[in-house]
């Protein structure tokens, strides 16, 4: 059965409506893909850094509650530095995912801005600030090129020029020296194939549909992996591979200033995905997080290499449908996790509407709200991940004791307390989401409070218990 099928029409009040203001337009996510190579990285399906399979990959797979766009923007598509990061650019998108190819400025060879600027850095700054998304991404090193800054070092990362000054994202990648793309000091992922292929070529072990095995960071208590990672019929552990990719970093310190702190502490970066080196079988950071959430501003994604979204290395698995849907399952959670707080609202509002109109949630109500919540999260089930299901259960950015079904029954019940009151004033989700885990949180609190009276006494019970049966 076809998620279409499941989903069926979303109901749509009448324009004028006392609910109408309860029914979320779907969201359109708009991506920014920022490159600096004309030549190289393009959007199409063709060009091996093509960019075209991972915008079919995304949009095609989009979920029912949200829509994906993705653009291509060369900077030095009409002249050196022609398209620069502007605050007119970025509030045209929700996300910047950066796939960067040159290393640095080089005003000997009439370059002198291939990096950001400094107003290009400041707007990027406060486009982040007010919840932006970034995907960070470059590749090995190569020898630093002739009229580099004498004071870089002598290897200097495939994508730096672009990306390394980006806020935050930039502290996320090892940008000079090490790994380059020697077999001795690169790090290779490559899955062998069946045919003995060389691991250290590109061809055909790139282009093959052989991809590599991931190590997840799993999460406590229920062992689910990242939400990136959360996939509808388990997690997802394929990655596309490449033999040299360049290397992650985790910040030694967090000034206050560059990480700011939120209501629940200071959110810091993780290393979510792991992959191992097979020639030598060393374990190097794949993908790793940064939840700007909890602190107001944008979330970051950082990425050992772009062959990861390249078309060279996604043209193997279009003979590998299963394979190509976890990528594309993949691609759609990193879009999804990178949305803006007002999208991931406006997504989450349309999903708890679609589900207190939908004829299996209907039924359910008149029941307490842990079953309201159970019948949701089987639906859900046939729909999305466990990520995005347990998201919107729980909206917040902290870790919760609240069982999922009764955070998410409770939203319910207040969402169709609403669709059944003739008030003349309607709430906004937020309100409903707000009254319907506050109801929740009392329910769970109430069953805690009679759990700890039936206990309290239960030495003195067990005590008397015992000398009853010896006696």
């Amino acid at each position: 059965m076809s998620d279409n099928v499941i989903v069926g029409a979303i109901a749509q009040p009448e324009p004028g409506h006392r609910l109408a203001e309860l029914y979320a337009d779907k969201p359109v996510q708009r991506i920014l893909c920022y490159t600096d190579s004309v030549r190289d990285v393009q959007l199409n399906n063709v060009a091996a850094f093509g960019v075209g399979l991972l915008r079919d990959l995304t949009e095609r797979n989009a979920p029912f509650h949200t829509d994906f766009r993705l653009d291509l923007v060369q900077r030095h598509g009409n002249g050196h530095a022609s398209d620069k990061l502007t605050a007119e650019l970025l509030g045209k998108y929700d996300q910047v995912w950066f796939f960067g190819i040159q290393p640095c400025d080089l005003p000997e060879q009439d370059q002198p801005e291939n990096e950001l600027t400094g107003p290009e850095v400041a707007a990027l700054r406060a486009w982040m600030d007010a919840g932006g998304g970034v995907l960070v991404t470059g590749d090995h090193s190569n020898p630093k090129p002739p009229g580099a800054d004498p004071a870089l070092d002598e290897l200097l990362n495939l994508g730096r020029a672009i990306a390394h000054r980006v806020p935050r994202a930039g502290e996320l990648r090892v940008w000079e020296g090490l790994p380059d793309s020697s077999i001795e000091f690169s790090h290779n992922t490559h899955q062998p194939d069946d045919r003995g292929s060389d691991i250290n070529n590109p061809i055909p072990m790139d282009a093959d549909h052989h991809p590599q095995q991931l190590i997840l960071k799993r999460y406590l208590p229920s062992g689910r992996p990242h939400s990136l990672f959360s996939g509808k019929r388990g997690p997802i552990t394929v990655f596309p591979d490449h033999m040299h990719e360049g290397q992650l970093r985790i910040p030694d310190s967090y000034p206050a200033e560059v990480w700011p702190s939120g209501p629940f502490g200071q959110p810091k970066p993780e290393i979510v995905a792991r992959g191992t080196d097979k020639r030598n079988g060393s374990v190097y950071g794949v993908v790793s997080t940064y939840d700007g959430h909890a602190a107001g501003v944008g979330r970051i994604v950082a990425d050992s290499t772009w062959h990861h979204y390249f078309n060279i290395n996604l043209f193997g698995f279009l003979t590998e449908p299963a394979v190509a849907a976890k990528l594309g399952e993949y691609y759609v959670n990193l879009a999804l996790w990178l949305a803006p707080p007002r999208a991931r609202q406006q997504a989450r509002a349309r999903m708890l509407w679609w589900l207190v109109n939908h004829p299996v949630v209907r039924m359910a109500f008149g029941n307490p709200a842990a079953d309201v919540g159970r019948t949701a999260l089987g639906l859900l089930a046939s729909v999305t991940n466990p990520a995005t299901a347990h998201d919107l259960a729980w909206p917040l950015p902290t870790a919760t004791d609240l069982p999922a079904e009764l955070a998410l029954g409770g939203q319910l019940v207040a969402y169709w307390q609403e669709l059944n009151s003739t008030a003349d004033t309607v709430p906004s989700p937020a309100e409903l989401i707000d009254r319907g885990l506050r109801a929740a949180a009392e329910e769970h609190a109430a069953k805690l409070r009679e759990s700890l009276a039936r206990t309290e006494n239960l030495s003195e019970s067990i005590e008397s218990g015992l000398r009853l049966t010896a006696s």
